[in-house]
């Protein structure tokens, strides 16, 4: 990806309102990878997503008649409900977000793995600290 004047990334073509003020928001705060400015634009497309089908289900009724004439929830929720969890994923593996409280350890994938079989192969030893990445938001 081309970077702009100042070295940022520039954004994909295509995002909406929200995508972007996302990716601009991401990489004025971390410095990413080729792999990571991936997972950023797939996040801004899955946001700009969700805002389509937020603005299609509140013209829909949320509930409708299913196949026996039964009432069943309108899909779109459980398709907004998906989009939600993989932009939360896709976002918490970026290091873009906090998976849970403040003080919640937060540690890259590679990081993790790393972790895990440490643990695996050294019980419960504990490991010496691994360097967290910056958050969103955070001063340094």
């Amino acid at each position: 990806m081309a970077d702009d004047e100042h070295g940022a990334p520039i954004p994909p073509e295509g995002l909406g309102e929200r995508g972007l003020r996302l990716w601009t928001d991401t990489v004025a705060e971390l410095d990413m990878d080729p792999d990571e400015l991936v997972l950023l634009e797939e996040a801004c497309r899955l946001a700009d997503e969700l805002d389509d089908m937020g603005v299609v289900l509140a013209n829909s009724e949320l509930v409708s008649k299913g196949s026996r004439g039964q009432p069943v929830a309108n899909p779109l929720l459980r398709e907004i409900r998906g989009h939600r969890l993989a932009l939360s994923r896709v976002l918490r593996q970026l290091g873009a977000t906090r998976p849970g409280e403040d003080d919640v350890e937060r540690l890259t994938p590679s990081q993790r793995g790393r972790k895990a079989a440490f643990a695996r192969h050294h019980g419960a030893r504990s490991l010496a600290p691994v360097r967290e990445i910056p958050r969103v938001g955070d001063v340094s």
